[in-house]
């Protein structure tokens, strides 16, 4: 289908006959910049003229409230809930997608915003998805042009309906997907589409089949690129964009930040993974020293970040850090260097992210929470090497090869939920205390500053396998920048264990 019938066939699903298109959705490029320039700067009670806030007062959640208000308010469109492009900009379908942006919660991020969560596209409609093709698919309606709206998401917290209103919209900008993202969305959608018409084609009843819906949001997580599908059915499922695919895509207006691409681009995950073995083979068991002279490196480095910037090299890269490549960023993968002793033990535990823990006091669905969203929705590149006592010498670390992983559905239930959990329990029944170390005897620890050393009693390695752990200088009281129930505490981050680090190594995804 060419792309001019492609936009005649979404113009026609959109506005039926001539007749029955709705005049307050129509627009010239010219009016969307002046009435979305307009707004920006904004927050979105200053221009809430259709008096949204006051018709939803009293509720103290209204789902897509800042959409709504784009739509009606700025837009001054009738609000509706049809499947349909929501307008059109030069006769041509749009899909408005608002979107809530927050400042990074790393300090090495690359961006000045970035999405606060993944973006919802459309829903799975199950029955019309097995008979669909990619190009007539409702899910390519809605991406085939897309007009953005960000609004600042300025709180650390989830905020309730009032907190809204001094939200302020950033800015906006109407987007289409270049060739090579397209084939991406497009393979996404095809394992979907392809995984439900087998569960059709093996089941021949509905109620066998619906048994077989809910593999659908786990049993592809490891394949997918860009999106997602979110929530498990039998709840409704829906297509997300990946979040940190869409911060790629908002920090095209937000910085003149220029990602690197690679010559070789990777179109699915399996030439990536095939890429990662053959490097790891061509490297492994050469020094830092070896393959810095190599690949033209600055040896002075720190073992750590110097294993990201290798990885970098070889893949014909010239950034230091994984996410300045383009290819890397949008597919969300993290790279964590993960050393061993000379002997083949791990020699740490791997420091994951740094949470909010009383915002998991206010999710109520694990399947929507921060840390699920963190192990869902990123895939990691672990760097393995080893290396003798002294690390600052790259003649003694030896580099052992990399390997793409993702956290499969029951690591993350039974591990992960688990922590989530206990976490929550310790903070919402007042559980949580400080605590003095002991040592293997029983005796108090003591600090060199004479005080007890001590620390929250969050679930710890010894009963988890993902846990929480401290992370500052030192636990003196300038560094305790963290309270909960009123117990100053330094920051705590997310670890996994080692041991479990060195499984995922070992084991075949």
């Amino acid at each position: 289908m060419t792309i001019k019938r492609l936009f005649n066939k979404i113009k026609s699903s959109f506005a039926g006959s001539k007749s029955d298109v709705d005049p307050t959705r129509v627009f010239t490029s010219k009016q969307i910049d002046n009435l979305l320039g307009a707004a920006r700067g904004k927050t979105l009670l200053e221009v809430d003229d259709a008096k949204l806030f006051e018709r939803y007062a009293g509720n103290t959640k209204v789902t897509g409230i800042a959409g709504q208000i784009v739509e009606a308010s700025i837009l001054h469109c009738v609000l509706d809930s049809k499947q349909e492009a929501d307008i059109l900009i030069d006769g041509i379908p749009f899909e408005v997608k608002t979107t809530g942006m927050i400042t990074p919660k790393r300090q090495d991020s690359p961006y000045k915003y970035e999405c606060k969560e993944p973006v919802s596209v459309t829903a799975v409609s199950i029955s019309k998805i097995v008979n669909e093709k990619f190009e007539d698919s409702n899910f390519w309606h809605k991406l085939a042009h897309m007009l953005w709206v960000y609004y600042f998401y300025n709180s650390p917290k989830t905020v309730k309906l009032e907190g809204y209103k001094n939200f302020k919209i950033l800015g906006f900008q109407k987007y289409e997907f270049d060739s090579k993202d397209r084939l991406m969305l497009k393979q996404d959608w095809i394992l979907v589409h392809d995984f439900l018409v087998l569960i059709h084609k093996e089941y021949h009843t509905q109620e066998a089949r619906e048994k077989q819906y809910p593999r659908l949001s786990h049993e592809l997580r490891g394949q997918l690129m860009l999106i997602d599908t979110a929530p498990k059915f039998p709840n409704n499922p829906r297509f997300r964009l990946k979040r940190a695919f869409a911060t790629v895509i908002a920090d095209k207006l937000f910085s003149n930040k220029h990602f690197e691409t690679l010559t070789e681009s990777f179109d699915k995950y399996a030439d990536l993974d095939r890429k990662c073995e053959l490097l790891s083979k061509k490297y492994k068991g050469k020094s830092f020293a070896q393959i810095a002279l190599e690949l033209g490196i600055n040896a002075n480095f720190d073992a750590k970040n110097f294993a990201e910037c290798v990885v970098v090299k070889m893949f014909g890269g010239h950034a230091t850090k994984l996410n300045d490549i383009e290819d890397f960023a949008k597919l969300g993968i993290i790279a964590k260097s993960v050393p061993f002793m000379s002997n083949g033990k791990g020699k740490e535990d791997m420091k994951l992210f740094l949470p909010d823990l009383e915002d998991w006091t206010r999710e109520d669905n694990f399947e929507e929470s921060a840390i699920y969203e963190y192990f869902t929705g990123h895939h990691f590149l672990f760097i393995k090497y080893r290396h003798s006592d002294d690390t600052s010498n790259p003649d003694t670390i030896i580099f052992e090869g990399f390997k793409r992983i993702y956290f499969k559905e029951d690591f993350i239930v039974n591990n992960v939920k688990r922590l989530w959990d206990d976490v929550r329990d310790l903070i919402i029944n007042k559980k949580l205390r400080i605590e003095r170390k002991k040592d293997a005897q029983g005796n108090y620890i003591v600090n060199k500053s004479g005080t007890y050393m001590e620390a929250p009693n969050f679930p710890k390695m010894a009963t988890h396998k993902v846990f929480i752990r401290g992370g500052a200088p030192k636990t003196e009281d300038r560094y305790k920048t963290l309270e909960i129930n009123g117990l100053k505490m330094i920051p705590q981050f997310i670890w996994l264990d080692k041991k479990e680090v060195k499984l995922l190594l070992d084991n075949e995804q």
